[in-house]
């Protein structure tokens, strides 16, 4: 219960935002150059610290480190909800990344450790579920609350979730102990800084910004001579070596960074250029995510019969086609884009768990860790790099100047370029993909393989045999 409401919690923290934003920037007088920054600073924590945190819970407990998590929680909702200015929420959304960055990591080390062996895949199927109710509730909930009360109330949603976390962490005796591994301090140093230069010279980009992803290049090649002079790295660089898990993890990143930003240029082009409410746009952003839940298990089971490629080049293909549809929405009725959502939906639904098979069961069994902590990394790369290259956009076509329903055309400009990068981003992955299933031969572990067995229920293993 305790791993699922975290899970619930996380992506509750994750997409509330969205819907909101334009009050946002009109309450806390954003402008245009830091408006993306809200998200950018909760992803840019989460990917930076996701990997040492990982030491830290290792060295110190999982119970330890999620009560001072959800204690952080609390912490990042009352900024959230008293912000009077810019750098007051910043601050909330930089702390709600860290403590997300905790959680991630906590939710699975207690279902491994805590539940039985035949237990631990219906476990972790209530633990995912409750992550897309989050998904699904989050931007309808916040699109309603805009609109009967305001952005800021929304956030007091967790803290009944966080309190009755905190009741059932009091009741659990013990702790959740983990193998203890040496902290790579150095290592772990170079990591967040290199990621945190790195997102912050995406973002001013078109200003200041080249100089910190030139001095994000330079702790790169610092990070890795580092690595690979000592035994107990963050990363193993090795599997960069596999062609196949490379164009994995390109087409994880390329999923990602066209379903975040999409939810955002949506949300944007839903209220300045279509002037619909809040409640409406969370209910219509809500299609994507609710065909993706329902298309997710029969997408797992075909990878069974199917090369995983074939299914993840095809939704890429299907999402390149949306995310087409979403460039040149200005043309056509609202019908144009709820369709286009339906069809982003299908490409989600299709390419998580296929993708997700096929890059996992490359690598041997001891590379497991490694292998899931690069394809987050990837996925959450993905966030960033779209969330930096769209501010960009809008500070190219709108300047620094205060949203509103007056600079519809700036505003559109920015979404269709935004959704033709998308588009060619999408294609490629697809193409790579289908190029790799032709190229390459799949060899897959069955090692891994057979742990992924022993974590299925075993209603699954009698089903689906083969």
């Amino acid at each position: 219960m305790i791993a699922a409401l975290s899970q619930l919690t996380q992506q509750l923290i994750a997409n509330m935002t969205v819907v909101a934003l334009p009050d946002m920037i009109i309450d806390l007088n954003f402008n245009a150059g830091n408006i993306m920054a809200v998200n950018l600073i909760y992803l840019c924590t989460l990917v930076a610290f996701c990997i040492p945190f990982a030491k830290v819970i290792s060295q110190y407990g999982v119970k330890r480190c999620t009560r001072i998590s959800l204690y952080g929680l609390l912490l990042s909702v009352g900024l959230s909800f008293f912000a009077v200015d810019p750098y007051m929420l910043l601050a909330s959304r930089l702390i709600q990344g860290l403590t997300s960055a905790s959680l991630a990591i906590s939710i699975y080390v207690m279902i491994v450790e805590d539940i039985p062996e035949s237990e631990v895949g219906s476990a972790l199927g209530i633990v995912v579920s409750a992550g897309y109710i989050g998904m699904l509730v989050a931007p309808s909930f916040m699109g309603m609350m805009v609109y009967f009360a305001s952005w800021r109330t929304a956030f007091l949603i967790l803290l009944p979730i966080i309190a009755i976390q905190l009741i059932l962490l009091s009741k659990v005796k013990g702790e959740w102990t983990t193998e203890k591994k040496p902290i790579d301090n150095i290592g772990c140093l170079l990591y967040i800084v290199m990621m945190a230069l790195f997102t912050i010279g995406l973002e001013g980009i078109d200003t200041y910004g080249l100089i910190f992803v030139v001095m994000s290049a330079v702790i790169f090649i610092l990070f890795i001579r580092h690595e690979r002079g000592i035994k107990n790295r963050i990363y193993n660089l090795n599997l960069m070596r596999n062609i196949n898990y490379v164009i994995g993890n390109y087409a994880a990143m390329i999923a990602y960074f066209c379903t975040s930003i999409t939810t955002t240029t949506l949300s944007f082009y839903l209220l300045y250029s279509m002037d619909f409410s809040e409640y409406i746009i969370g209910l219509i952003l809500m299609i994507t995510p609710i065909i993706m839940v329902g298309m997710a298990p029969p997408a797992g089971r075909l990878s069974n019969r199917i090369d995983p490629r074939m299914i993840s080049g095809t939704s890429l293909f299907l999402m390149f086609l949306s995310m087409l549809m979403y460039t040149y929405m200005d043309r056509y009725s609202i019908n144009f884009v709820l369709v286009a959502c339906f069809i982003q939906g299908l490409g989600n639904g299709l390419f998580s768990a296929p993708n997700n098979k096929y890059v996992l069961t490359l690598v041997d069994e001891k590379d497991l860790p490694d292998a899931s902590s690069l394809l987050s990394t990837s996925k959450e790369f993905g966030k960033i790099l779209s969330g930096c290259i769209f501010s960009v956009l809008l500070s190219v076509f709108v300047g620094n100047t205060t949203m509103s329903s007056d600079l519809e055309l700036e505003i559109f400009a920015s979404i269709h370029y935004m959704m033709l990068i998308c588009a060619i981003l999408a294609l490629s992955g697809s193409l790579l993909l289908f190029y790799s299933r032709y190229k390459y031969k799949l060899e897959i572990n069955p090692e891994v393989i057979k742990i992924f067995r022993n974590l299925m229920p075993d209603w699954i293993k009698r089903r689906y045999d083969d």
